[in-house]
């Protein structure tokens, strides 16, 4: 079955075979979604009061922290012939939060003094993922939002350094929150098939209405059984070389034309890959949405947050839905664009 009325958005039902080499239930704990994962890690130091995040992050990143009571401050990133971070912690910091970015290399500061003084670091590695390195060895807890990579009905992962999490959620979703996801799974699978432009008004109501809750309802709540079975039985090693191969055509169709974010070599396993737009990206953005391929940005700023990624990054697709005709398209769109 091959779909090829539209690239990039919500993924859509899969069905998917035999148990193969996943590695999500082998180590660390599964639960409802990203937010969920900071909020138990967050369980684990009941004495922090101050966290450090990036100040190029998500909305949602910022929310556990404050719902848990801790002060938030920023560190700066910035983009400047390359990935720019400056790091000042103060003696009142407790946390710092690291995140690494769409599963390229970079390298995280020599922290040892802040470590040395008990601090801690969570490392947000929902972009790397499926990386070969995943986390940096300073880190103490690695957190991630799994939903960016599957099509499950939700899911986060978190782990400890030392093994052990302490404070597990174990409450079921709603039911009315994983029909809906289902249905809107399943309904957008119909369309890529048949292209019944009726459906799509219907599935991307149900993804929203899907998502606010989600965004809500986090708090306290564990993984579902089905989206637990699905990722015990995804193969990660084929994913990560389509990624890669993917990733590969659009840089080598592209060269000429766009600014990528990081350079090919600095790729491990691609969630995106992300060029910069620094004049045109909504003209561009449109264009490619024109054309049928819908690309996110990341990620919408945040009001207390400044960093010059917010008005320039677009996150081209290359994930494993996709083959490398669909990495053409892409090439041929935004050449014409640009």
């Amino acid at each position: 079955m091959r779909f090829v009325s539209e690239i990039g958005s919500e993924f859509h039902a899969e069905r998917i075979g035999v148990i193969r080499n996943s590695f999500f239930l082998s180590y660390g704990e599964l639960v409802f979604s990203g937010r969920t994962a900071i909020e138990t890690v967050l369980k684990e130091a009941p004495y922090a009061k101050k966290a450090l995040l990036p100040s190029y992050c998500c909305e949602s990143m910022i929310i556990p922290f404050r719902k848990a009571g801790i002060e938030v401050d920023f560190y700066d990133v910035w983009y400047k012939n390359g990935m720019q971070f400056s790091i000042g912690i103060s003696a009142d910091t407790d946390i710092l939060l690291w995140c690494n970015y769409f599963g390229f290399n970079n390298a995280m500061p020599d922290c040892s003094s802040f470590i040395e003084r008990g601090g801690i670091i969570i490392e947000d590695i929902t972009h790397s993922l499926l990386s070969a390195h995943q986390f940096h060895n300073q880190s103490h807890y690695h957190v991630a939002s799994i939903r960016k990579w599957e099509p499950i009905n939700c899911g986060g992962y978190c782990a400890s350094a030392k093994g052990k999490l302490y404070h597990i959620p174990n409450n079921a979703p709603a039911d009315d929150f994983l029909k809906i996801k289902q249905d809107a799974m399943k309904l957008k699978a119909e369309y890529l098939c048949d292209h019944d432009e009726l459906k799509k008004p219907k599935f991307l109501r149900m993804f929203g209405e899907s998502n606010s809750w989600l965004a809500e309802n986090y708090s306290g709540l564990s993984i579902d059984q089905w989206s637990r079975e699905y990722l015990s039985k995804v193969d990660i090693q084929r994913q990560r070389e389509i990624r890669c191969s993917n990733a590969h055509i659009l840089y080598n169709g592209l060269k000429d034309t766009v600014q990528f974010m990081f350079k090919e070599e600095e790729m491990d396993c691609p969630l995106f890959v992300p060029i910069l737009l620094p004049e045109k990206r909504g003209d561009v953005r449109a264009g490619l949405a024109a054309n049928g391929v819908y690309c996110p940005i990341h990620w919408p700023k945040p009001q207390v947050c400044e960093s010059n990624l917010y008005d320039m990054e677009l996150s081209l697709i290359c994930d494993q839905r996709y083959k490398e005709e669909d990495m053409e398209r892409i090439v041929t769109v935004l050449n014409d664009l640009l």
